[in-house]
């Protein structure tokens, strides 16, 4: 637990700067008001229909978010990894393979091609998000390897022992009470869980507890793809590239990849990416974040059913 606490406050203090980590934290502020406020009316980007404005929302939020990080950035960075090709073909090719399931192209399967009730079409749906991001994510991230790895050492980090993932259970175990004081808020009570089965009846025939179940091993197939990208891709194998200010630039990134989610799940999400992204960095494997990960969300499914059984 030590060891990783240390390699987080040892990574700040060879990274940190003053202005470029308070632009970074003033520009994501601005962009959560914005989001969150409603104070610019965003729903003339229809996400619902229609792939060019997809492509124009998750463009500008995402790519808009890294791409911005990394040039603020770059000022005083250890590499000028502006003017390195290999920072702009990876960073663009991670930023899009994170994107995709958003634009709903590449389906393994066409709900609707079924003779499906409304209450089937979204469960399967739902369900079929997470798996399908899970595929095409790590799809996408092995043709980047294929494609780049006689130029830079991709490395995703599916790799660990023992030694390495026990201090994880330790942060896990810390951050629970957290998340358990958290679920009492109303805006976390209407996030979660993320599927409510009981708002729907007559689907595949599959009792309240049956769909939760199933859902929720959808659901989990998602945090693989989601550290293979930002702690894998974004952290180890970027770091290469750009230095320490690919952790700041992914932090970033991650944040506003929960936005959808309560205000203060997207606060958290900067600085757990940051540190999820150090300590990947610091073990060159991406397992011990993904524990970490996925028993948060886990939790936060169970204190949402909990919630609303009892």
């Amino acid at each position: 637990m030590k060891a990783l606490y240390h390699a987080v406050a040892d990574f700040v203090r060879k990274d940190f700067s003053g202005p470029i980590y308070g632009i970074t934290v003033l520009f994501l502020a601005v962009a959560m008001f914005i989001n969150y406020s409603g104070v610019i009316d965003l729903n003339w980007f229809d996400t619902r229909e229609g792939f060019n404005s997809r492509l124009a929302y998750y463009g500008l939020l995402f790519g808009g978010t890294y791409f911005i990080t990394a040039i603020l950035a770059a000022k005083g960075a250890e590499k000028s990894y502006l003017r390195d090709w290999r920072f702009w073909a990876l960073a663009l090719s991670f930023v899009f393979i994170a994107t995709i399931p958003k634009l709903h192209i590449f389906k393994l399967f066409d709900v609707r091609a079924h003779g499906w009730n409304l209450q089937e079409m979204v469960f399967a749906s739902r369900s079929h998000f997470f798996f399908h991001q899970m595929v095409v994510s790590l799809v996408g991230l092995g043709i980047v390897k294929l494609l780049f790895h006689k130029w830079v050492a991709i490395d995703y980090g599916f790799r660990a022992d023992w030694k390495t993932l026990k201090p994880y259970f330790f942060v896990l175990a810390l951050v629970a009470p957290l998340v358990i004081g958290a679920s009492f808020f109303p805006d976390f009570q209407h996030a979660y869980p993320q599927y409510k089965p009981w708002e729907y009846e007559n689907v595949f025939n599959l009792s309240t507890s049956q769909r939760a179940a199933i859902f929720e091993m959808c659901y989990s197939t998602g945090f693989v793809a989601v550290e293979a990208i930002f702690r894998g891709a974004l952290a180890i194998t970027m770091i290469k590239v750009m230095g320490s200010r690919a952790v700041l630039a992914m932090a970033s990134f991650y944040c506003v990849f929960h936005f959808g989610k309560p205000a203060g799940e997207a606060v958290g999400a900067f600085f757990g990416g940051y540190a999820l992204g150090v300590l990947a960095i610091h073990s060159s494997s991406v397992l011990g974040g993904l524990i970490v990960h996925l028993g948060v969300a886990m939790l936060m499914e169970s204190m949402g059913y909990l919630h609303y059984f009892y």
